[in-house]
């Protein structure tokens, strides 16, 4: 009987000698054949994987952002007059509403409302999940003590205007009811602005210390945002960095980037040159015009269409802006298309109309008719003179004579005769009686003769007789009685903010309207000179920006009630139907409303008949970032510091995630 042997497997020194026994074209064959199946099953597999799944974000990375200046206050109360405190409190704290990224109003804290049938009331509940940064509950106590900070005159803070007159009652833990005096379109508008403080927190601080507190206000404040403060790096009084982390317990989704830096520089052209060396990797520019976008070319741009506006503000109640004919002349003067590339490259919109019909929805304003520009300031008398336009009004004393006068005769005439000849005492130095006696007819007599070839030689006389007849009367009425012209010439100061773009564009309209014999100053000013000019409403033309937010509010700009500081109708501009619709506006709960709209295109409409401003354009912001972050998609926003609005879209880290079946 036969035994089978068993067949060992090759061991790796046998294997080793198996290259041994092959000759060079046996082995190029062997190695290719294992090659092209290594290759093979790779391809295959890749297929495969790429077949049954796809790339999804994935958390992780860091977005190092630069910016400019330095942080104050990384607090809600007060930090409304910084993009940078702004930005942070977006990331760090929360609101009872928010903006969607189409600058819908969605609900943030808030789970569920109900606005009463007058609109004067809002009934809302907040999430129950919702932690402070140092894993204490938020609740509604935490929303009052909120309101009540801002509503105490103590606090300082820029927001208490809005919700003067707005009372609100706890109803539950998580619940609570807001009261309005009258119902307003644009409350919501401050509701979103509002984002709550923890009372555990700022109970105890009296409003004396509050502003002072660096540590809550700075360096470590309690939010309840996706966000949390991490680490402040400072040097001397200097912050050089503010590093975020995400909120691990946030209660919407948590985003993608785990960790958010912000480098501050000293100077503009330092942090963008730290961008395009890839040192920081996004930069906020807020108006894209002020640079050559080209040099960004190899960076992503995310152009941002906010609610702003730039105007010529002409001073309603100065002369001869006063005159609607001569505004409307120099707005007619103005081509929008050569101001929008001069003034800022092309990275904007043209504006017609203050209300931004493109950016809110509503309906263009009705189209004006075009006249010639030069033709209404002839019509109003001006002609150019010496390359100005130039209205002559002629002015007079309110007295001339009129009455042949001789020797005897008496009243008061004659005593204007005597005060005329008295201006020269060569002439006449004798009393003013009101009686032509021999005295006064030698007076005359040499004023003829002083005004010979006027008087005595078209009449054919060497000598005066001392007669006052037509030829007397002219020259006594033109001597004696007439008061020099006086002319308006159309000649302006335009101020403006010291700022590169608006400096180009106040160029571009001096040189538009030279063109048409209006001559102009261009006067720049600084951020103290600014404030001081609009408060005084010292200017001829003011050439100033405008934002308007996610549900405007024009009655601050436009109501004859604003025209004195710190009201903002900087045209000081007086219009009772005006008045009148800004004031019916308001009064809608719901601000989306077609009776709503159809009032405020009844504004425009009227408005820019009157002429008060020049609307020339908006301009866009840019977001400018490296490759590397992904998901980002800015394209309207209320306002540029929302621009973290969608945050947890954005990722720098991806995976493969598998195909769900559908």
């Amino acid at each position: 009987m036969f035994s089978r042997k068993k067949h060992k497997t090759p061991s790796f020194k046998q294997w080793a000698q198996f290259f041994k026994i092959l000759n060079l074209k046996e082995k190029v064959v062997f190695l290719s054949l294992i090659f092209i199946t290594l290759f093979s099953f790779s391809a295959v597999f890749s297929k495969f994987i790429d077949n049954n799944t796809i790339l999804v974000p994935a958390q992780g990375g860091e977005l190092k952002e630069g910016k400019i200046g330095q942080p104050q206050f990384i607090n809600p109360l007060y930090a409304y007059s910084s993009q940078t405190d702004k930005e942070l409190i977006e990331l760090t704290f929360s609101g009872l509403f928010n903006y969607d990224s189409k600058g819908n109003i969605i609900p943030d804290l808030v789970s569920d409302y109900s606005i009463s049938s007058d609109g004067k009331s809002i009934e809302f509940s907040i999430k129950e999940n919702v932690k402070w940064h140092d894993n204490q509950p938020l609740n509604i106590d935490d929303v009052i003590f909120t309101f009540n900070l801002i509503q105490d005159p103590n606090y300082l803070s820029p927001l208490r205007a809005n919700f003067q007159g707005v009372e609100i009652e706890k109803m539950s833990d998580y619940k609570a009811l807001i009261r309005l005096k009258q119902k307003y379109s644009g409350f919501f508008d401050n509701l979103i602005n509002l984002k709550i403080l923890p009372k555990h927190i700022w109970k105890d601080i009296p409003a004396s210390r509050i502003m002072s507190n660096e540590k809550l206000n700075l360096l470590s404040p309690i939010g309840s945002g996706a966000y949390v403060i991490k680490k402040v790096e400072k040097d001397k009084e200097y912050i050089k960095s503010i590093e975020l982390e995400i909120n691990k317990n946030y209660y919407n989704p948590i985003p993608n980037i785990t960790n958010i830096k912000f480098i501050f520089f000293e100077k503009r052209d330092d942090m963008i040159n730290a961008l395009k060396k890839g040192i920081i990797d996004a930069v906020m520019i807020d108006t894209a015009g002020e640079y050559n976008l080209e040099e960004f070319k190899n960076l992503n741009i995310n152009l941002i269409k906010t609610p702003n506006y730039f105007s010529l503000f002409y001073n309603n109640n100065k002369s001869p802006l006063n005159n609607k004919e001569i505004r409307k002349a120099l707005d007619l003067a103005i081509n929008k298309e050569e101001v929008l590339e001069k003034g800022i490259n092309n990275q904007g919109e043209i504006v017609s109309s203050p209300i931004l019909p493109n950016f809110y929805g509503f309906n263009a304003p009705e189209n004006l008719t075009f006249e010639d520009p030069k033709t209404i300031l002839q019509k109003q008398g001006f002609e150019e003179k010496n390359g100005v336009m130039t209205k002559t009004i002629k002015k007079t004393t309110g007295f001339e004579f009129k009455k042949v006068l001789n020797v005897g005769s008496s009243g008061a005439d004659v005593n204007k005769l005597q005060e005329c000849l008295a201006q020269d005492p060569e002439i006449y130095s004798g009393e003013i009686t009101g009686y032509f006696g021999n005295q006064t007819k030698e007076a005359v007599i040499l004023f003829q003769e002083k005004y010979k070839e006027e008087v005595l030689t078209p009449g054919g006389l060497t000598k005066g007789n001392g007669s006052v007849g037509t030829s007397t009367i002219k020259k006594l009425n033109e001597v004696c009685f007439q008061v020099p012209d006086e002319e308006i010439k159309l000649s302006f100061v335009i101020k403006t903010v010291e700022s590169p773009c608006l400096i180009k564009t106040a160029e571009n309209i001096k040189e538009q309207w030279e063109k048409i014999g209006v001559k102009v100053e261009i006067k720049k000013l600084d951020s103290t000179e600014i404030k001081k000019t609009i408060r005084d409403r010292d200017f001829d033309i003011l050439l100033f920006g405008k934002k308007l937010g996610g549900i405007p509010n024009f009655l601050p700009f436009w109501h004859s009630s604003q025209i004195i500081d710190p009201g903002l109708n900087l045209s000081m501009y007086k219009n009772e139907i005006v008045d009148g619709l800004l004031e019916k506006e308001r009064m809608y709960s719901d601000y989306k409303s077609s009776e709503r709209q159809a009032i405020l295109e009844e504004l425009q409409n009227t408005l820019i008949k009157d002429y008060p401003a020049t609307f020339l354009y908006s301009s866009y912001g840019a977001y400018i970032t490296n490759k590397k972050i992904e998901g980002i998609s800015l394209d309207k926003l209320p306002e540029l510091e929302k621009k973290f609005i969608d945050i947890y879209n954005w990722y720098i880290k991806e995976k493969r995630t598998w195909k769900q079946d559908s």
